[in-house]
């Protein structure tokens, strides 16, 4: 299931930081919670995914999660407009790696290390 331009849009940014905005009224919200919408961390991985593959040029699964920390929740509501940090990006012929931070402004949401094969 692919998220982006359904339950995410890139509203800008550059291949290192994408500034992203939450689709609050996404069927995912509706479930996970109704009245207090967060962003399931399966979908946290997707989007990132999502954008890995944008930039490497190839579809791409995931194959390690390496570190993921969720240190506050992400809401569609509270805040919508997040930003996906990439500070090391290693794509090779078989996997593409990627490291970084989602913040929304100040505040540290996400950190990851995931690796993607593709």
């Amino acid at each position: 299931m692919t998220l982006k331009n359904s339950m995410f849009t890139v509203t800008g940014g550059t291949p290192d930081k994408v500034a992203v905005r939450l689709n609050a009224d996404h069927e995912i919200y509706q479930a996970h919670f109704p009245g207090n919408p967060i962003t399931p961390g399966v979908c946290i991985v997707q989007m990132i995914g999502e954008l890995l593959s944008d930039r490497c040029g190839r579809r791409l699964s995931l194959s390690k999660i390496v570190n993921l920390k969720f240190v506050a929740p992400i809401s569609p509501v509270d805040t919508p407009d997040i930003e996906i940090s990439f500070t090391l990006v290693d794509d090779t012929a078989t996997a593409c790696k990627g490291k970084g931070t989602i913040t929304s402004g100040e505040q540290l949401l996400t950190q990851f290390s995931l690796v993607f094969n593709g």
